[in-house]
């Protein structure tokens, strides 16, 4: 039998005896189900254990995968597991779909009410391109949220929704909607300027849209390479993976980057480009690093860039 102690903050230590099963048996599951039992308030998804480092002279473990057992985490007989209650949960799809929702909405209407704001004004080819590329751009998202992406967790803590809508809404939605929806960029204000120039926003809405297209491409082959939980991962071989190691990061920068552009450097459209660039460098740091210690780094990462070839 294999027998174990959690410390919860703020509660009493649980002791927790499975009898009859040796820690090979036992799986994190188990843990956080007895742990349920113990206190109804924590389900498993607001259950975040470790198992501290000896003496405590490195990090804690955390054991995260609720199909391994204790034993493939070296939790013996006896050992201290540490909880943290991680507070009310959201499903990672439903935190999705509310960030991506409010720009499809809210630029069409901070658009509209921008003539209260500003006074009556003829609005701009490029104003409109703008907003319907932005409108595009997150109908996909929420498209693909809903039906394309796996997750590897199912829940993240409630707090995140407020956290992710005020990026997105307040960026996507109410700055990009004060600082194009303008009169500084009306048509009466470019007209006979490069940004009132049919061929150059062309341009940039084929590179904007073929972006889109590519980073949904990536995202439909990285669906294709999930796994039961327990199997090996994959890596990604798709279109763009030859060159970067997270390419559906890469062409989404490229879209942002080619409406900053088509706006000549819109402030709203900047930020945007630099608070997403930030995060994703971030990520792609951390993938990098999982795919070295996964995979032989000599076949994968291999040379391949980072982010964004031929830059990161």
């Amino acid at each position: 039998m294999v027998a174990i102690t959690v410390s919860v903050p703020g509660k009493p230590t649980v002791n927790l005896d499975f009898t009859g099963k040796p820690p090979a048996q036992v799986t994190i599951k188990d843990v956080k189900i007895a742990i349920q039992a113990k206190f109804p308030k924590l389900l498993p998804n607001r259950q975040r254990i470790t198992l501290p480092s000896v003496n405590g002279a490195g990090k804690p473990i955390p054991l995260t995968e609720e199909s391994r057992s204790l034993e493939s985490y070296d939790v013996k007989d006896g050992s201290k597991l540490k909880l943290k209650d991680l507070g009310k949960q959201v499903g990672y799809r439903t935190l999705y779909l509310w960030e991506y929702v409010g720009p499809i909405f809210l630029n069409p209407l901070f658009l509209h009410l921008s003539t209260y704001l500003w006074g009556d004004y003829k609005f701009s080819p490029l104003q409109l391109t703008i907003r319907n590329l932005i409108v595009i751009h997150f109908i996909k998202r929420f498209l693909e949220s809903a039906f394309v992406h796996r997750f590897s967790r199912a829940t993240v803590p409630l707090s995140y929704v407020v956290r992710n809508c005020i990026y997105y809404w307040g960026v996507c939605g109410l700055l990009i909607g004060l600082t194009l929806y303008r009169p500084a960029y009306s048509a009466t204000a470019l007209k006979g300027s490069l940004l009132d120039n049919s061929v150059w926003i062309t341009i940039w809405t084929v590179v904007e849209l073929t972006a889109e297209l590519l980073n949904l491409n990536t995202h439909l082959h990285l669906r294709s390479l999930r796994q039961p939980p327990g199997q090996p991962r994959k890596y990604p071989t798709g279109l763009g993976y030859g060159l970067a190691v997270c390419a559906n990061y890469w062409f989404e920068l490229i879209g942002i980057v080619a409406m900053v552009i088509m706006t000549g450097g819109d402030l709203g459209t900047i930020v945007y480009l630099l608070i997403g660039g930030y995060f994703m460098k971030i990520w792609a740091d951390q993938k990098y690093a999982r795919y070295k210690k996964e995979f032989n780094a000599k076949e994968f990462p291999g040379k391949r860039y980072k982010l964004f070839p031929p830059f990161y």
